[in-house]
Order: structure tokens, then C-alpha cells, then sequence
């Protein structure tokens, strides 16, 4: 049996990763905890042979409980995150697994066999060891900033934008945001295939998210950089960035060294 803890913040993410796990007859699933401080009592107390893990929780992200993590009782990890531009490179180098949110069954079948795969080639004394190695490896090469960022530090924990709309005002959290253009003197906050309008100047809105995942590309446009997908260099200092939902937008090289620890 492999045996497996959960670790999801969300109390869906939670539900939705035991029923796609059920069926599996050789995982069994020893807990499910919603912070990283329960999970690390967990893992000390079930030495699981198998973590799924989210990236951004509030209080502890997943990479500061790796971190925290004794090396003989570090078990085998697959990453779940929203994000997909940031780590994947890292991830991928050092063989670790990793699952895009929504989780497609079909993707984490193949997580499973390969788990399996390394559960059955190596020994506990020596994977243990190693897996804790390839996740500091893979971690170190994050800059700080972009750690940061898909740690979701408490200061970004629910933070939303407030918009009036006539008698209503929209709260739009910051994580839903993907890029803000400005139109004279109004704002369009672009966020999950949607766009608000808000009334007020670029310097306003730059003064009220004060927020460092946020960063200036041109004279008139903001983007969230946990939103990127990919960048293409485009010479001379300018580079173009891909977004959800096939928006491309282009870095000015006047703003291109606000974004060199993300971009480079």
C-alpha cells in the first residue's frame, strides 16, 4: 500500500483529491489536513510514504513545510498548484511531479505510476533521503521573489480589490486579477475572463494594491505575475508575456527591470 497524506488548504481541494484517490486500491490515504502545521504532525506521526501537496497556503506555504521536514522521514512529493509558469522548469529537472489545479484524472494516473515505479526500485533508508535533496535543489533555484509568490506569503492572503458598480461594490480578489490596462482616467482590471471597470489613474490603483505581485510592463498596463504562462524575448531589452484565456501583452524595455527576477 502506498501510503498518503493530503494537504490542501481548501476544504474542496481536500474532498475532490480523496474521490479522484479512491479508486486507486493500492493508495491509502492516511490524513488530509488543511495547514501545514497539522500535516508536519502528521507526517512525524504516520511516516506516509506519499505527500500531495499545495504550493499556496496561508500561515506556512509548501515550501516552507518541505523545508521543515526531517530528512529520513521526508516522504515522495507531488506538488498541486494553479500556477504553471514559475516552478515547472525546476520541477522538471529534478524529476520532481507536480499537478496543475483543476487536477485531470488522467494526469495524476501517471503520477501514481510513477510513484509506484520509485517505491518499488529504491529502498526507504535511501529515497528518503534523496527526495528531501531533489526539493532543496529544485527550490534553490527559485529566485526569492518568484518563492514568494507561489509560497503566497500572508500578506497576500485575501487580498481584493474593491469596485463600485452603481449600487454594488465587487470585491475581486488579487489572485484573480491577470493584467490591468488603463484608459484615461479609467482603469480595466482583466480578471478570469471578465473586465471592471474602475475609475481612477494608474498611480491611484499602483498606490492601492502596493502589492509585489503586481508589476508595471508599459507606461499604461499592470500584470499579475503569478498569471504568466510563458515569456518570449524579443530583443532589445522588450519581451512578450503569455497570458490565460491567448492575451499576450508586451514588456516595455523602460519597464523591463521591475520584472529581471521573474523574467531572466
Amino acid at each position: 500500500m502506498i501510503r498518503t497524506l493530503i494537504v490542501d488548504d481548501e476544504p474542496l481541494a481536500l474532498d475532490v483529491m480523496q474521490s479522484l484517490l479512491a479508486p486507486h486500491g493500492d493508495v491509502e490515504v492516511l490524513g488530509a489536513y488543511r495547514s501545514a502545521t497539522q500535516a508536519l504532525k502528521g507526517i512525524n506521526r504516520l511516516q506516509p510514504d506519499l505527500l500531495f501537496l499545495d504550493i499556496q497556503m496561508p500561515g506556512m506555504s509548501g515550501f516552507e513545510m518541505i523545508s521543515k521536514i526531517q530528512p529520513e522521514q521526508m516522504p515522495s512529493v507531488v506538488f498541486a498548484t494553479a500556477f504553471d509558469s514559475f516552478a515547472v522548469d525546476a520541477f522538471n529537472v529534478h524529476a520532481l511531479d507536480y499537478l496543475l489545479k483543476p487536477i485531470d484524472p488522467r494526469r495524476l494516473e501517471q503520477s501514481l505510476d510513477r510513484i509506484r515505479g520509485q517505491l518499488a526500485r529504491t529502498s526507504e533508508n535511501a529515497r528518503a533521503p534523496a527526495e528531501k535533496g531533489r526539493l532543496v535543489a529544485a527550490l534553490s533555484e527559485l529566485p526569492e521573489g518568484k518563492r514568494k509568490i507561489l509560497g503566497r506569503s500572508p500578506e497576500f492572503v485575501e487580498k481584493k480589490l474593491s469596485i463600485r458598480d452603481g449600487q454594488q461594490t465587487l470585491l475581486i480578489a488579487y489572485d484573480d486579477i491577470d493584467w490591468i490596462d488603463a484608459a484615461g482616467d479609467y482603469m480595466c482590471i482583466h480578471a478570469r475572463g471578465a473586465t471592471h471597470i474602475m475609475r481612477c489613474t494608474m498611480k491611484q490603483l499602483e498606490a492601492k494594491l502596493q502589492d509585489p505581485r503586481f508589476a508595471r510592463i508599459h507606461r499604461s498596463t499592470l500584470v499579475n505575475l503569478t498569471r504568466i504562462r510563458s515569456v518570449v524575448s524579443l530583443g532589445k531589452g522588450e519581451s512578450l508575456l503569455h497570458l490565460p484565456d491567448e492575451v499576450t501583452l508586451k514588456v516595455s524595455r523602460n519597464f523591463r527591470e521591475a520584472l529581471v527576477d521573474y523574467l531572466d
